[in-house]
């Protein structure tokens, strides 16, 4: 029978041997869970958006002038062919130098000189005339007395209508002389002799509300600048660019929800997806082609506060299904060119390789591999490997009320 002391020490050396045992056998890793369970699913497409009215009609000015300030403001309600935006004055004859202004005040002289000229041959082809008409009239009495022939007066009508047709001649020079002498007054007009009633009313050409002021103050302005843009923002529409792979998956009539403008969620509908794409340059500096696609609010009066560019996210549902078997996406890992899933059985991790359907931002459509009701690992840590021991952790309330806020959003 061994001693006492014998005992002990077989008794420490069972305890150290425990000690080891423990310290070296591996221990349950704690790992968040959640359930393979079915429900709805739908997959959405994402991405930045601005509203737009479908028609904006930009007033321009319809000829080079002087505009006076425009009274209409951003938001003020217009009336097709009554709302006067803005008036303007043709443009004002410029300052005459005096080198010009001398020669002008010659043509001036030169033009009264030749009007007088043409007005005095006029009264001398109107004297020849009349002794024409005279001479005519004396043939004709002499005719009668048969003192001289009938080619005598023939001869007199001739001269009486050349010099009539001289005459007409002259007085048209006269009308000639005349306007070419307003011309040359005309050009020395002053800046000053601007006619009053010389105004253009520029005025709304469809009734509408004012999108933007493009230009506000009184001063010069150029033929086809742009003053202010009209449209009627009952005609809302929504344009956002997508990356062309996802605008791929988008047809008419897809629905769409609109969030992130401010408000609750909008519905609406995907009117027309652009045919030609275009380069935009990332933020990031990357080089992406993206496509415009055109969406509609499906009650235009519950936009509420939008108006023309606005900012929203457009999130497009491109697949909807019923009752699918789904596990959260933070479960899924890739296996070579497949996905797997950990399955907590008896308190271990195993490894299942899954076949993935559709998936979203949350959950992933499971085709094959694991069952409703089975038990899965999300987020797996880098130290579990198949077969390990697991222990669910337990999540707070507080986490537990947010992941499920965050499932029924996906």
């Amino acid at each position: 029978m061994p001693s006492v002391r014998v005992r002990i020490w077989i008794g420490l050396a069972v305890l150290a041997l425990l000690g080891f045992a423990w310290t070296f056998s591996p221990r349950a890793i704690d790992v968040d869970a959640a359930s393979v369970t079915r429900q709805d699913m739908t997959v959405t497409v994402s991405d930045d958006g601005m509203t737009r009215v479908r028609d904006v009609f930009v007033l321009s000015a319809p000829l080079d002038g002087t505009m006076t300030r425009v009274e209409v403001e951003p938001g003020d309600f217009v009336t097709d062919g009554e709302t006067v935006v803005t008036t303007i004055r043709p443009l004002l004859p410029p300052l005459l130098p005096a080198r010009t202004a001398a020669q002008l005040k010659s043509a001036v002289s030169s033009a009264e000189a030749a009007l007088t000229a043409a007005r005095a041959d006029a009264e001398r082809l109107r004297a020849e005339h009349a002794r024409l008409v005279r001479d005519l009239d004396r043939a004709k009495k002499l005719l009668e007395s048969a003192t001289v022939s009938q080619q005598a007066v023939d001869n007199a009508e001739s001269a009486e209508r050349e010099g009539y047709l001289a005459l007409r001649a002259g007085e048209a020079v006269i009308g000639v002389r005349r306007q070419e002498l307003a011309a040359a007054r005309a050009a020395l007009l002053p800046s000053e002799a601007q006619n009053g009633n010389d105004v253009i009313a520029v005025k709304a050409p469809l009734s509408g509300q004012i999108l933007s002021v493009d230009r506000e103050s009184e001063g010069p302005v150029a033929q086809g600048t742009p003053i202010v843009q009209i449209g009627d923002l009952n005609s809302l529409e929504c344009v956002a660019d997508f990356l062309s792979e996802e605008a791929v998956r988008v047809k008419p009539g897809d629905p769409v929800t609109f969030t992130d403008w401010g408000g609750a969620p909008l519905p609406g509908r995907v009117r027309r997806v652009e045919p030609a794409g275009f380069t935009k340059v990332s933020a990031l500096g990357i080089e992406e082609q993206r496509v415009n696609i055109v969406m509609d609010l499906d009650d235009p009066s519950e936009r509420q506060n939008l108006g023309h560019g606005y900012r929203f996210m457009a999130n497009i549902a491109v697949w909807q299904g019923t009752n699918r078997l789904v596990v959260p996406m933070a479960a899924l890992f890739r296996d070579g060119d497949g996905w797997a899933v950990f399955v907590i059985e008896n308190g271990r991790a195993e490894w299942r390789e899954v076949s993935v359907g559709h998936t979203n931002r949350t959950y992933a459509e499971i085709l094959d591999g694991v069952n409703e009701g089975d038990r899965v690992v999300i987020h797996p840590p880098r130290l579990l490997e198949r077969g390990a021991k697991v222990k669910i952790r337990t999540m707070p309330k507080a986490s537990r009320a947010i992941d499920q806020a965050v499932a029924a959003t996906g």
